[in-house]
């Protein structure tokens, strides 16, 4: 018989929060997609439709495309992701069970783990989330330098996990710091 968890959390989607974190790569993907495609269509296409018109700039139709579809494609993954994760909460580990194209499954012995500790952003506390991180001795740089994060697309990596945009993320902190702590005295 498989063991009960103490504890399950499911990370929130907010989808205003999806918007507001990927804002800065909508803007640059815009300006980088409506100069580089907008040009190969001058370049490449242009000649080969000849004398026919155009109402409107090829660079400012991709843009426009972009900055329209890049925020949707974006809140889409992050909802789909967040819909199949949960972090399962034991005794002596954490079992996290994430993705939607490519599902991942990952198991953290609290006896392995080197550092709990929490993130609050300020679009988090609007929406009453935080986040839990657990690194292990091998974890390395971690969550926060991965551009992909605000894609929503996982919240493990390296040895470590961050139990993402849950709510109440105080109390999980201290709940599982001290399933931590306990398990350095046994």
């Amino acid at each position: 018989m498989r063991e009960a968890p103490t504890a399950t959390f499911r990370p929130v989607f907010v989808p205003w929060i999806a918007v507001v974190q990927q804002l800065p790569f909508q803007l640059f993907f815009t300006l980088w997609a409506g100069a580089f495609f907008g040009g190969m269509f001058q370049t490449f296409l242009r000649p080969m439709l000849g004398a026919m018109s155009l109402t409107v700039s090829p660079a400012v139709f991709v843009g426009v495309l972009v900055f329209i579809g890049f925020p949707i494609v974006v809140a889409g993954t992050r909802a789909m992701n967040y819909r199949n994760t949960q972090y399962r909460l034991f005794s002596d580990r954490l079992e996290v069970e994430e993705g939607f194209m490519t599902l991942h499954e990952k198991r953290i012995m609290f006896r392995d783990v080197r550092e709990v500790s929490i993130r609050r952003g300020v679009l988090q506390r609007t929406a009453g989330l935080g986040s839990v991180y657990l690194a292990t001795q091998a974890t390395g740089t971690g969550q926060a330098w991965s551009p992909f994060r605000l894609l929503g697309t996982g919240s493990t990596f390296g040895s470590g996990a961050m139990i993402m945009d849950i709510p109440d993320a105080g109390e999980a902190y201290e709940r599982i710091r001290d399933l931590v702590d306990g398990t350095r005295h046994d």
